[in-house]
């Protein structure tokens, strides 16, 4: 078997989580008493670790359901968080996280970082479009939150070299994406992948990323490539409508514009 480079295993684990309520249907989602057992497996993780490897655990797109279900579980099991979030839709709907709950996430010990302006995909944003989106959720989230954004999570995991010098031009330091075995540094950038846990991911291939299980990054990187592939073969718009319908991503949205509308 082909093996995955040093350059690109190296590094810590880092876990994305997006929504979290106590019962969905929607792929993305991870029940309650989901996390809490994950949060479990990774105090268990790190004290057999030490600070040899630290697990980071990240949050998407700043859903009401991460403050409401996630935060008091955190609080519980000590584990310090990354919250990328898109100032552009705060205030646009009582599903994102407002700059009050922003606030209350700081003094709680988690960190506020970018999720991009209004969520668009990076690689579809022209020059100024990206611009826009880099700089302005930098420079707003620093603004209101009084904190240094430095790190940013690519919406939808799109990224691409030129979206790499350009989140270095606007003084990004990280860049977060959805790769679980890349961990290396370009154009001054450091390329952190992340490990998108599902509402189907198990404790067991939980517990294969978190000690950096090669043939379980492998197989990941396998079905990524399947996964562009595809992209490029039917374009990425009609990928992603493909993906909402596959993740039931349009049956949750209503189901979660219901609940806190």
């Amino acid at each position: 078997m082909k093996r995955i480079g040093a350059n690109q295993t190296a590094g810590h684990p880092v876990l994305a989580y997006h929504e979290i309520m106590p019962e969905s249907t929607y792929s993305y989602c991870v029940r309650r008493d989901a996390l809490a057992q994950q949060l479990q497996l990774i105090q268990t993780h790190s004290a057999g670790k030490g600070s040899c490897s630290p697990v980071k655990v990240t949050f998407d797109d700043g859903d009401h359901s991460q403050y409401v279900y996630a935060l008091p579980l955190l609080g519980q099991s000590n584990i310090s968080a990354i919250f990328f979030v898109t100032p552009g839709l705060i205030g646009t709907h009582a599903k994102f996280l407002g700059y009050s709950h922003l606030r209350e996430l700081q003094r709680s010990g988690h960190s506020i970082q970018s999720h991009g302006w209004s969520h668009k995909f990076l690689t579809l944003c022209s020059h100024k479009e990206l611009a826009r989106e880099l700089r302005n959720s930098k420079e707003s989230l620093q603004d209101r939150l009084g904190c240094a954004v430095t790190a940013i999570s690519a919406p939808g995991g799109r990224w691409d070299h030129r979206v790499v010098e350009a989140c270095a031009a606007a003084g990004y330091l990280e860049l977060y994406v959805s790769d679980p075995w890349i961990s290396k540094e370009t154009a001054g950038l450091r390329i952190l992948g992340r490990f998108m846990v599902r509402r189907t991911t198990t404790l067991a291939q939980l517990g294969r990323i978190l000690q950096r299980d090669t043939r379980t990054l492998w197989n990941l990187r396998m079905r990524s490539e399947v996964r562009q592939r595809l992209v490029k073969l039917i374009g990425d718009g009609a990928y992603h409508r493909l993906w909402c319908r596959l993740t039931g991503y349009f049956k949750f949205e209503e189901a979660r514009q219901n609940t806190y509308s």
